[in-house]
């Protein structure tokens, strides 16, 4: 709730400047040339429709690129969880001992990537190779055992099968912590609202009402999406950011 009022907080902030920023423009144009009409409102709205046009394509990119990508992390994310789950549950074909160390193992695995990775996945730090020992662990919990029946056997299979899937996962889950937008495009997003919002004030509208309903509605817009996007370039953090929820039902029903 505190990252949503700071952000509506920035959205209106950027409006209410923008809007000052339109009457104090007026006014200076009324003072410095009463008797002139201060523009033509039909080529500032065609002007402006076809940067709009062409910035419109910039946001539309720059939002599919971070939504597929926080889209993959969560697709990550669930597979890893998923996979742990899973061996988890299969050490029920185990024996008591063999068991007991592949449950310990998914879940002390589980417990650190909740309570220490992930504080480090919000702030895009490297993970360290300590989580990669873990999943080790239990890896190991399992080719440390020697199945005797048919039945082991394919709870083995089965096992191997989740733990590799876990590995996937897990290097998938690290690129996406290292990975975001790149710079050039936060250049067009940035450098393209400045020049959409620019264009309200290089082309004079003689309605001061227009103006600003103009001024207003744009930097309005433009803001939310721009806001909106970096919320979703940190895909485990922030206002937006995924949870470790997956990783918490590790265990739970087994």
């Amino acid at each position: 709730m505190e990252q949503l009022v700071v952000v509506l907080g920035i959205v209106a902030g950027i409006v209410v400047l923008a809007g000052g920023a339109v009457l104090i423009d007026r006014r200076r144009a009324k003072r410095s040339a009463p008797a002139e009409e201060v523009g033509d409102d039909d080529a500032a709205e065609y002007l402006t429709m076809m940067v709009g046009v062409l910035y419109a394509l910039v946001l539309g990119v720059a939002l599919v690129s971070v939504w597929e990508a926080k889209d993959g992390a969560d697709t990550n994310i669930s597979a890893e969880a998923g996979a742990l789950h899973q061996t988890y549950l299969l050490a029920d074909g185990l024996p008591p001992e063999a068991a007991r160390r592949a449950r310990a193992a998914a879940l002390t695995y589980a417990t650190y990537v909740q309570d220490e990775e992930w504080p480090l996945m919000e702030q895009r730090k490297p993970l360290g190779p300590r989580g990669w020992a873990l999943l080790h662990d239990v890896q190991n919990a399992w080719t440390s055992f020697e199945p005797s029946t048919n039945a082991q056997q394919q709870v083995d299979q089965l096992a191997f099968g989740q733990i590799s899937v876990a590995y996937q996962a897990r290097q998938g889950r690290e690129a996406d912590t290292e990975g975001g937008m790149s710079g050039v495009m936060w250049f067009g997003l940035l450098a393209g609202g400045a020049l959409t919002l620019g264009l309200m004030f290089l082309f004079g509208i003689r309605h001061t009402r227009t103006h600003l309903v103009l001024a207003v509605g744009f930097t309005s817009l433009i803001a939310f999406m721009v806001v909106f996007i970096y919320a979703l370039n940190s895909p485990f953090g922030g206002l937006l950011g995924l949870s470790p929820a997956p990783f918490a039902v590790v265990g739970v029903g087994g």
